[in-house]
């Protein structure tokens, strides 16, 4: 892995008391990093410096490698703040671990089952952003410390300041060492996405002391600028507004100042403000963040939710690539310590103050004091048992309650006094009951339950008609909703039951506006039997939707999952379009929330056979399936699904996104997608699904023909992707293209990491045209020596890319075949890593504009003709490779134009 950080390590530590200090005399690179997660003498690492340079990205860094190395039997991940507990730790360790724990543990007894659990076994714990002093903290949270333990495990602590060491007593102290003037200058194109021509710029990037984080923040001020005017204008208010050199901190600030006063307005400064109300060592929820400020009325411009959310994605992007937040994962942001500093004072002003002391002594006390400053409210991950009614006077437009795991009740009267809140947040609480007085929330916009793991029943709601969203998901212990709930919540949006034991739905014939009807993990959801058309009674089972829910309903999003005997497709004439079904035996699988904002149908199976009745021309395909993802997994028994490889739309999206970026520039998005991931065969009687799909990705297919599959029914396919096929030797043959070409619509075409393909097609004896054909991408196939066969005819080619193929010779099997027969509408053509390529083809590609090549060395003539009368070709290679060319005419290389590859740089996260 490469890295813009280096980093200085002691050879020798110097052990004074119990503190070690640093001798700054070794230089080590982020790879010797790495290299001490295997070096039995090194138990504890700290990793030590100021806000912005690189801490949490290093110790991020080493933790994916050691997870990707599968070095550990356990993995945690702490994040910490200056006013997180040991409680507070210990409780994120708990989180992390499999083993079971109480929740009303004693803290001792809770430290010593963690100490029991983690003594015999090698885990890799990283404690980030700690500013522990306590002596000997690890026994103070229960871990047992690696030297003692002897087995290999590995503790990784972050810190901004030296008192740290004295607690961990560590090992190994490294430090981020100041990025130099290249690695800034590069850093900076790389977050600017282009290159930086202006030399204000460069010299402007000089004054910042090489922190990555001052230069990620200098890259997203200047990422839009739309004219060299207005560039230079910012560049002259950075100038003044940094001002002299001081210290490193204080440029920092000022640079954190001047590129929050340049976001693009008012609007995105509050959104981003926003999240000072969330604590600084706990990711925020993405989904969650935006429905704040949809319903916080941050985000006015529009009435619609939908609208509103697509509002909010644009502001969640500009507020990511100005570098002001950082993506943890998928599912949640975060601010940097640094930026969450600097910006506070901008939060107290405009009424977003966070919540710095973690322990409330008296929440009625501390809720009064804080309304009087704001009228939002956050009292997040508290370590408070119960809100009590001696509250007076308060008045609340946001009141958060999330995370305050010890909080077990509400008294009845406490809502008669907090006035009229638009947002209650009472998610990861361990309420039993909601108060009688929630029903005088009469303004309430959103209600937030989510992972309340012990309410049972949901109450006292039907009077709140401004409801738009209520979000019980993961309420384990619930299993009914008061009746008559919904039956004026006219605005109703979402309402998300997952993972609970909700046994079945009230009505919803108010509910007009919903929109996510919310059902997958729900294991006691009633059926019932109907009645198929001919009056015979059938077995299949049905869930019972409630009224509103019908084919007149406005649900768009439905997500349902285990539910059995569901496979009689013939009978069933209508379902709710954009459900989720998730059709498996034995394994969990999480699909995110956001899957099917455009009425997508996701369905994920473990076997082929729910689909076969799906006939080509059910009416289900024209209802429920106008757009889809199905994807076909099947698992042995044995194995066990890994979180990082769950089929989830999210990650097949971020697949074709990566496939449209890096390698593909005309992949398009496709309404209709099949991913059949098999490694013990699938069905062929799927022709209904391949009749359909317009992108189908065929992966891990265990089969030696594709014709297995077949090819011949995909009459709407666009797209096809053939991934990870071992065992494939040819791809198409002479019948299949012919029908193929008859459907007129496969244009994109992706083979990738099939180690025994030999040929693309077979038998061709006779002139064949793949007419359709458009755009190819062919990547990681080792045993290819020629693509195509020499009868065959491109005519509406316009992209190649033929990357990584070890001992491909030539793209036809002859050398003869001429390039204006063969390609006359080629454009685009890629040829990386193929050492053995000496021939494109004969004669020139007439309509080739970029051509781009890396490492074929054997390649010694390129197909170009150009002149003074047609388009000049941009060539891209290795100036070794560029200056042994031959020519036929020497006089067409002044119509190209060169260029030498540019460096391949690192992606630098904003981590501190």
């Amino acid at each position: 892995m490469a890295s813009y950080c280096c980093f200085w390590k002691a050879k020798q530590p110097i052990i004074v008391g119990l503190v070690q200090l640093v001798q700054r005399d070794q230089l080590i690179s982020i790879q010797d990093m790495f290299r001490l997660l295997f070096r039995p003498e090194v138990g504890s690492i700290v990793i030590e410096g100021i806000g912005g340079s690189g801490k949490t990205w290093a110790a991020k860094a080493a933790y994916q490698v050691a997870r990707t190395n599968n070095l550990f039997d356990d993995y945690i991940w702490v994040s910490l703040s200056i006013n997180c507990s040991l409680r507070r730790c210990i409780d994120k360790i708990i989180a992390c671990l499999s083993c079971e724990i109480r929740e009303d543990l004693p803290v001792q007894r809770t430290k010593m089952m963690i100490n029991e659990y983690l003594t015999k076994r090698k885990f890799l714990l990283v404690l980030d952003n700690a500013y522990f002093t306590e002596e000997n903290i690890l026994e103070h949270l229960g871990v047992p410390h690696p030297r003692r333990q002897n087995i290999g495990s590995k503790v990784i602590v972050t810190t901004r300041t030296g008192r740290t060491r004295g607690a961990v007593v560590p090992d190994t102290v490294i430090m981020p060492q100041p990025l130099t003037y290249e690695e800034s200058y590069n850093l900076l194109r790389t977050k600017i996405g282009k290159e930086v021509g202006s030399s204000h710029i460069l010299d402007l990037t000089s004054n910042f002391y090489g922190i990555p984080l001052s230069v990620i923040l200098l890259a997203g001020v200047f990422c839009d600028v739309p004219n060299q005017d207005t560039l230079r204008e910012l560049v002259h208010k950075a100038y003044i507004t940094l001002g002299t050199k001081v210290s490193v901190f204080h440029t920092l600030q000022r640079l954190v100042k001047f590129a929050y006063h340049q976001l693009p307005n008012d609007q995105a400064r509050h959104c981003f403000l926003y999240c000072l109300l969330f604590p600084e060592d706990q990711g925020i929820p993405v989904n969650d963040l935006i429905r704040f400020w949809i319903f916080d009325d941050l985000i006015i411009q529009s009435s619609k939710f939908h609208e509103a959310s697509h509002i909010g994605k644009e502001i969640l992007d500009v507020l990511l690539k100005r570098g002001m937040l950082y993506l943890e994962d998928n599912d949640h942001v975060r601010m940097h310590d640094v930026i969450r500093e600097t910006v506070s004072g901008y939060g107290k002003e405009n009424g977003y103050r966070e919540q710095l002391d973690w322990k409330v002594d008296n929440p009625a006390t501390k809720l009064e004091r804080l309304s009087k400053l704001s009228t939002r409210i956050s009292l997040m991950n508290t370590e408070m048992e119960y809100l009590d009614g001696s509250v007076q006077g308060l008045w609340i437009s946001s009141l958060l309650l999330r995370g305050n795991s010890r909080m077990k009740y509400i008294s009845e009267e406490f809502f008669h006094h907090v006035g009229m809140p638009g947002i209650v947040d009472l998610s990861f609480t361990r309420i039993k009951v909601l108060p009688n007085s929630i029903s005088y929330l009469t303004t309430l916009r959103m209600l937030l339950l989510s992972g309340c793991g012990h309410l049972e029943e949901i109450q006292h709601i039907a009077s709140l008609a401004q409801l738009e969203v209520l979000d019980a998901s993961c309420c384990r212990s619930l299993r009914s909703i008061e009746s008559g709930s919904f039956d004026h919540m006219m605005l109703l949006k979402l309402l998300d039951l997952s993972a609970t034991s909700i046994k079945f739905l009230p009505s919803l014939p108010a509910s007009r506006e919903l929109r996510h009807l919310l059902l997958h993990n729900c294991p006691c959801l009633g059926s019932e039997n109907t009645m198929r058309s001919n009056a015979i009674l059938s077995d299949v089972k049905y869930i019972r939707f409630p009224y509103g829910v019908s084919k007149t309903g406005a649900v768009q999003n439905m997500q349902l999952g285990r539910i059995e005997d569901i496979m009689d497709w013939v009978d069933m004439l209508w379902l709710p379009c954009g459900l989720n079904f998730q059709l498996y035996d034995l394994f969990n699988m999480r699909v995110s929330f956001g899957v099917n904002e455009d009425s997508k149908t996701f369905v994920y199976a473990s076997d082929a056979y729910f689909f076969q009745a799906l006939k080509k021309d059910s009416p289900l395909w024209f209802n429920c399936f106008q757009k889809f993802h199905i994807v076909i997994a099947p698992l042995k028994d044995d194995q066990v699904m890994d979180a990082a490889a769950q089929l989830t739309e999210t990650n097949f999206l971020f697949r074709n996104s990566f496939f449209k970026t890096k390698h593909f520039t005309h992949s398009i998005d496709r309404d209709r997608f099949l991913e059949i991931n098999s490694t013990i065969g699938v069905s062929s009687d799927i022709e209904g699904i391949l009749g359909n799909a317009e992108l189908v990705c065929l992966n891990r297919l265990a089969t030696s023909r594709i014709s297995d599959l077949n090819i011949t029914s995909m009459e709407a396919v666009r797209e096809l992707w053939v991934e990870n096929c071992d065992q494939l030797e040819n791809l198409f043959s002479v019948d299949e293209i012919q029908v193929l070409v008859a459907f007129g619509s496969l244009q994109n075409l992706k083979i990738s990491n099939i180690e025994k393909l030999s040929s693309l097609l077979k038998a061709v004896k006779n002139v064949i045209s793949f007419s359709c054909l458009k755009h190819l991408l062919i990547d990681c196939c080792p045993n290819l020596k020629w693509i195509f066969p020499p009868m065959v005819h491109l005519p509406n080619l316009e992209t190649m890319h033929v990357k990584f193929c070890d001992i491909l010779e030539r793209i036809f099997e002859d050398d003869s075949v001429l390039g204006d027969y063969a390609f006359p509408r080629l454009q685009s053509l890629e040829l990386w890593e193929l050492p053995e390529l000496s021939c494109i083809c004969g004669g020139t590609l007439p309509s080739l504009k970029n051509l781009k090549v890396r490492n074929c060395a054997k390649l010694r003539k390129i197909p170009v003709g150009v002149n003074e009368n047609s388009p000049f070709v941009t060539t891209i290679g290795e100036t070794f490779w560029w200056d042994s060319l031959i020519w036929d005419d020497e006089s067409i290389k002044r119509w190209i134009l060169f260029r030498k590859w540019g460096p391949m740089l690192p992606y630098l996260a904003t981590e501190g």
